[in-house]
């Protein structure tokens, strides 16, 4: 024992006599105090966190217990809908048959239960009816059926549950492959449906199922209440879980989340194209959450439990996430019906620490204030015994820094007065002895930036130690950078004289001066931005008393002067020699290129000649005098005079003879003198009496002269007329295609509400409603053909259905919205992949079916209409078929029939085939067929 106090004594000894005074004496004292002090807050704190454990299995129990009951009222809800529709059902207060009925009924359930998404019905007939509440409140109703032709159609509705507007015509709806449908028939009970996302894409959904049977046994149909899972999510969020616990739910045995209260949707949106908006979500499992807690505490629960089915009672857990102890409560949730939930709550230890936090910061506070005092108590004794010792310490600093000023003062009369007088002595001539080298040393920089030469000093890495002024012009810089001898050349652009190439490295004059060599040289390049210096480099390497090299000294000086000098005196005679070579060149090219000129002059006389001679337009020239000088041939064959009986001719007695109507003189007359070069025509009597249609246009020469070209127009005049014809008939073709399809569903739907007003106002109303829906379209179509007319394009205007479709899509809309004003049953099927043809070509062939459709229900009165695209690999055919009335294909004038002629013009316009085959009594079929260009 003693042995080990002597070698701790000795330890300490050694330890402390690397320490301070200060230190020495304080530390001790301080370290007795915060040790009391911190021992004490520290049991403080190991009782608060056992009374946390107790307050949070407590927090955790009452919220885990509001969140059963309260989801046991929400799930319950749904289910009780269902009951009481089908207890109704069964007594004969609602019939499933009558859908507005259910209609009505359900509208009025919806505003009842705020909280259940969607009630609704759907039979073995694969017909559905439903009403849902979106996120705004409002109510919709959403069908499908053989009305809809079973595409789940939405309708917008007023507060007493009238529909108004269409709001999205759907997809094709099948019930029947639907889990919600399938489940509860399977089970023959109430049952809870696999979540599920909604149509639109963007909400979960889970359904309360229940199917309903008559007295005889036979399933009459499913009852259906729906839930927005995003609703679970909202009642989560508004619980209050400590500061910053947090609730989800996740379902078993997958573990998918199902809500959550972080605000965070249960579903994600696939990156993929998806054909149906249904797809574009899906749910995810827990452990891939967006919310570090939701994924940290899922994870926790799926290493530590393993399998979550294996939880059959309430459990407490703990775990840490970045370091923070987490209380978890786990809460099995399970109905008869198929629910199979896990209730989750998690709240972090630090929501409940933070009176014990605060007592803690208290005892800490009280511990820096103690160690402050005892620091404070401990540094004035020191001070009292160090003080003369730290006056000397900082005088010698002081000194050491060149702060001469500064004396020390020690008024005592012991060894360390003694001292410090002989530490002043000693400074004093410190001080004398530095101002001398400083002044020598400012001397000769003085020298050095004076000398024009640029001067550099390296040490022994090749770095700049000093460079006088004249050295940083040279270097292009101000502040000298850290470049070791290898990094040199790149850093100052160092470059050998006439080559593109850095200097090389170990051949530059400083490195071997480095090496021992003293060095001339001038095959030096600084390229700096905007010029190069040729320079001429003197050095010698510096060594010290024991002859090692220290530093490395180089002078260089600007020849660009001499190396201009060289230049020209090297090149006088060769610029002499070839100035006298390149002006007997230019002598021998100037001759070669008069000759050039002066056949390049006839040659272009005879070009010119040979143009006015041959070119098919009429050229007249007369001079300032208004006198015809000459005419060409083409003038000459067109006007009937030849070129010997104008010579001389005044122009205006030429005017006259061939302009019998004084207002076309007067525009002749005014159109020789106006300064403006433009086109006039003029209807022209030539020399046989004849009149011809010409177009004329007058070139001023500056002489005066004056040029006339004119041109027959005859055949631009007949090809305007046909023009104008062609486009009176693709007037025809749209005024027929668009307003008069349009007016015939318009007088159908008006005349239809005039039979039923009397006795059923609300089918009057819908026909009504329809009637308005076609004529806005009718207008929409009428504007855009007349704004095709006013862009003046040689192509027809592409039909609106065409906007934002392809063929197959127009079609189908085409067969959607004829159906809603006729009674005939109208099929659409298309075959083969359908594949892009040009648009022109797409839109003449939609045009010839909705003629074709329009004449099958106006004229032919047909009950079945069959309409039938068929994508081929050469050819792309259209049918449209009907079992009307027909008519004899002979005995027809397609002249007077408006519908026909149209499809004929519009065949022959993209080069299809049409075929039209009737019988009285027997039906129409109208083929169009289209060849493909397959390349």
């Amino acid at each position: 024992m003693v042995l080990f106090l002597t070698t701790l004594i000795q330890g300490l000894a050694r330890y402390s006599a690397k320490l301070s005074l200060q230190t020495v004496l304080v530390v001790p004292f301080v370290l007795q105090i915060f040790t009391a002090v911190g021992l004490t807050g520290y049991l403080s704190f190991r009782n608060g966190q056992e009374a946390v454990n107790n307050i949070a299995a407590q927090l955790l129990s009452e919220i885990s217990l509001r969140v059963e009951q309260n989801l046991q009222t929400f799930l319950e809800t749904p289910h009780l809908i269902n009951q009481s529709n089908a207890d109704d059902i069964n007594l004969g207060a609602l019939d499933v048959e009558n859908f507005a009925a259910l209609e009505k009924h359900f509208f009025n359930q919806s505003k009842i239960f705020k909280k259940v998404s969607l009630i609704g019905f759907a039979n073995n007939n694969q017909e559905f009816i439903s009403t849902e509440k979106l996120d705004d409140g409002s109510l919709t109703i959403r069908t499908s059926g053989k009305s809809t032709n079973y595409n789940l159609r939405t309708y917008t509705t007023n507060n007493q549950g009238k529909r108004i507007t269409i709001k999205d015509f759907g997809k094709p709806y099948d019930t029947r492959r639907r889990n919600w449908y399938n489940k509860p028939i399977q089970t023959k009970a109430p049952v809870w449906s696999e979540v599920y996302p909604h149509n639109s894409g963007i909400a979960l959904y889970i359904a309360a199922s229940q199917p309903v049977y008559n007295q005889e046994g036979n399933l009459k149909g499913v009852l259906l209440s729906n839930l927005n899972l995003q609703k679970i999510g909202d009642f989560l969020e508004q619980l209050k879980i400590g500061k910053t616990g947090i609730s989800f739910i996740i379902e078993r045995p997958s573990g998918t989340l199902v809500a959550t209260s972080t605000n965070e949707k249960p579903f994600r949106v696939n990156s993929a194209v998806a054909k149906l908006p249904e797809n574009k979500i899906q749910s995810f499992l827990a452990t891939s959450s967006n919310d570090l807690k939701t994924q940290a505490t899922a994870k926790y629960l799926e290493t530590q439990l393993g399998n979550l089915g294996s939880i059959k009672s309430q459990q407490q857990l703990e775990f840490k996430v970045k370091g923070k102890r987490q209380f978890i409560q786990v809460l099995p949730f399970q109905d008869n019906k198929g629910i199979d939930w896990l209730i989750v709550v998690v709240v972090p230890e630090n929501d409940f620490m933070e009176k014990i936090n605060a007592n803690t910061r208290t005892s800490i506070i009280l511990c820096v204030i103690a160690l402050m005092v005892a620091t404070g108590f401990g540094i004035v004794v020191v001070r009292w015994i160090t003080e003369p010792v730290i006056a000397l310490k900082k005088s010698a600093t002081a000194l050491a820094k060149g702060e001469w000023e500064k004396t020390l003062e020690i008024n005592r009369s012991d060894e360390l007065g003694e001292l410090a007088k002989s530490f002043n002595s000693m400074a004093n001539q410190v001080q004398t002895t530095l101002k001398a080298l400083s002044e020598n040393e400012s001397r000769l920089q003085q020298f050095l930036e004076a000398v024009p030469v640029g001067i550099s000093i390296h040490d022994t890495t090749g770095q700049i130690y000093y460079a006088n002024r004249t050295a940083k012009q040279f270097l292009g810089i101000g502040v000298l950078p850290k470049a070791k001898s290898e990094e040199l050349t790149a850093v100052y652009q160092i470059y050998q004289a006439d080559e593109n190439q850095l200097y090389p490295t170990l051949q530059l004059p400083i490195v071997r001066s480095l090496a021992g060599e003293t060095i001339e040289v001038d095959d030096i390049e600084l390229h700096q931005a905007n010029k190069i210096i040729p320079i001429k480099v003197f050095s010698t390497p510096i060594f010290d008393e024991n002859g090692k090299i220290v530093y490395a000294i180089a002078a260089f000086i600007d020849i660009t002067e001499r190396k201009q000098a060289e230049a020209i005196l090297a090149n006088y005679n060769q610029i002499l020699q070839r100035q006298v070579t390149e002006r007997t060149l230019d002598l021998e090219r100037e001759i070669s290129e008069r000759k050039q000129v002066e056949e390049t002059l006839r040659e272009q006389k005879e070009i010119l000649q040979t143009i006015f001679d041959r070119i098919p337009v009429m050229i007249c020239f007369s001079n300032h005098k208004n006198e015809i000088q000459f005419v060409n041939p083409e003038y000459e064959r067109v006007m009937g005079w030849k070129n010997e009986e104008l010579k001389n001719v005044n122009i205006e007695y030429l005017l006259a003879e061939c302009l019998c109507s004084s207002k076309e003189r007067a525009l002749a007359q005014e159109h020789m003198l106006a300064e403006e070069e433009k086109w006039l025509d003029l209807n022209i009597k030539i020399r046989d009496g004849s009149y011809l249609d010409t177009s004329w246009i007058k070139i001023q020469l500056t002489n005066g002269a004056i040029i006339g070209i004119g041109q027959d127009i005859t055949n631009r005049k007949l090809a305007e007329n046909l023009s104008i014809l062609e486009e009176r008939n693709r007037m025809a073709r749209e005024i027929h295609d668009t307003l008069m399809q349009t007016f015939t569903g318009i007088s159908i739907h008006l005349g239809g509400a005039l039979q039923v007003i009397s006795v059923d106002g609300k089918a009057a109303q819908e026909h009504i409603t329809l009637a308005r829906e076609l004529s806005r379209t009718g207008l929409a179509e009428a504007r855009a053909s007349v704004q095709g007319l006013r862009s003046q394009s040689d192509s027809e205007r592409v039909s609106p259905f065409l906007a934002n479709n392809n063929l197959c899509n127009a079609f189908n809309q085409i067969v959607t919205q004829s159906s809603t004003f006729t009674d005939s049953h109208i099929n659409y099927q298309v075959q083969g992949i359908p594949y892009l043809l040009p648009l022109e070509v797409e839109n003449q062939l939609l045009r010839i079916g909705q003629e074709a459709l329009s004449n099958a229900v106006k004229h032919a009165k047909a009950n079945v209409i069959q309409i039938e695209l068929a994508y081929e690999k050469t050819q792309c055919v259209l049918w449209v078929k009907d079992n009307g009335q027909g008519f004899a294909i002979d005995c027809m004038n397609f002249g007077n029939s408006f519908g026909i002629l149209g499809m004929r013009e519009r065949s022959t316009r993209i080069g299809a085939e049409l075929t039209i085959n009737s019988k009285p009594g027997q039906g129409t079929n109208v083929m169009v067929s289209y060849k493909r260009c397959i390349i």
